[in-house]
């Protein structure tokens, strides 16, 4: 194992993800973990266009540099002739390393092209072009733990080095203002008193039934039906939410529809920021496998989340006390498709309406009962 005191003369770190918002998220304790270990380095982060805002007010970067995914279409020559000029962009910075945590073809170019001294990324293993694995100066061998967390495995590529971080967070970092802003929503709806503190956590439920990938998603009628039972039998507040996606949004609809109750309903209508705000004043977060569920994990609440075949134990929730409700599939046992991607999957529908309530339940008087480090790691699994 090569120590990170190898590495010499550290001015400009640049740690590129170059995947969708939740991965980004998951990502960010390896900034920490970058910055613990080059203090004197500033460090900057390559994202994909619409993930920056996974990204906004972090403490510890430098910049966020954008690939602008929707302007890179049109011709061939066209689209190389942008490739090439954002590449240019990145080699001007003079990079001294590049952590490369996502293991595709354009990071690999980007990260060689960069110039610097210093590129480590996981092995590519054959996959990809060819001689892939020379555009980097130091591989690690890949996880043989199928079954280990993002987070894990993201840091797992710097801890080759030496490279680590004694407590590794999500960190989604909310402004001032969406707290203002989300407090008003939260006196509008009535669940927000005036003599409440600025960091109060509010006895209310934060439900997101919804993923854009519909497969994910539960039956309409037991969250309709976990949503009244809180609402009625439990006497807890629920405020529903729900992505823009037009999808999610009807989806959305046609569940709260199905209660017997009324619901708050801030469907489609938060950014993402203001939707952590809100998470963070929430005392229990439900929903499905997305990335909500990791923005909910970085505020600290905890969250009972019903999985599909997407692997629990690499997607739950991180850092933060959480139920994971799950039934075998196929389709995860050996990783490839057995199920119709278009429809709710069976291990999905194996989930009762019981259990989700039992779990509910059980978290609840869990908060209630006890006084919880909101940030405490503690996995409950429930399985089939």
């Amino acid at each position: 194992m090569l120590p990170y005191e190898s590495f010499l003369d550290i001015k400009k770190i640049l740690l590129v993800k170059l995947k969708h918002i939740g991965d980004v998220l998951l990502a960010t304790p390896c900034i920490r973990a970058l910055q613990e270990a080059f203090p004197a380095a500033r460090i900057s982060a390559l994202i994909n266009e619409g993930t920056e805002i996974m990204l906004v007010n972090h403490p510890l970067l430098e910049e966020m540099i954008v690939f602008p995914r929707s302007s890179m279409k049109g011709s061939f020559p066209f689209c190389i002739q942008g490739e090439l000029s954002f590449a240019l962009s990145i080699r001007k910075r003079r990079f001294d390393m590049v952590v490369d945590l996502t293991s595709a073809d354009r990071a690999a170019w980007l990260a060689w092209f960069s110039g610097a001294r210093y590129r480590l990324a996981y092995d590519p293993q054959g996959k990809g072009f060819l001689g892939k694995q020379f555009f980097y100066t130091h591989l690690v061998p890949h996880p043989t733990d199928m079954n280990i967390h993002e987070v894990k495995k993201n840091l797992g590529l710097l801890e080759h080095f030496r490279i680590s971080t004694p407590s590794p967070r999500l960190e989604m970092r909310v402004a001032e203002g969406d707290r203002v802003a989300v407090n008003g929503i939260l006196k509008s709806l009535g669940l927000r008193r005036n003599g409440d503190g600025p960091a109060s956590i509010l006895d209310f439920a934060l439900v997101h039934p919804t993923s854009r990938w519909m497969f994910k998603c539960w039956e309409n009628d037991r969250f309709a039906h976990l949503i009244d039972w809180l609402q009625s039998d439990y006497g807890y507040p629920v405020i529903a939410t729900c992505g823009p996606d037009p999808k999610e949004m009807e989806r959305a609809r046609r569940i709260l529809a199905l209660c017997s109750t009324s619901p708050r309903s801030l469907l489609g209508v938060l950014g993402l920021v203001e939707w952590a705000a809100l998470a963070g004043k929430a005392r229990i977060f439900i929903g499905v496998d997305s990335a909500p569920m990791h923005m909910a994990a970085s505020q600290g609440t905890p969250s009972v989340v019903l999985f599909g075949p997407t692997g629990f134990q690499n997607w739950r929730p991180w850092a933060v006390q959480h139920t994971v409700l799950v039934h075998d599939c196929p389709c995860s046992r050996d990783r490839s498709p057995h199920c119709d991607w278009n429809q709710t999957r069976a291990c999905m529908a194996a989930i009762t309406l019981e259990e989700a309530q039992a779990a509910v339940s059980n978290l609840l008087r869990e908060l209630h009962g006890h006084k919880h480090d909101k940030h405490t790691l503690f996995q409950s699994v429930k399985t089939g």
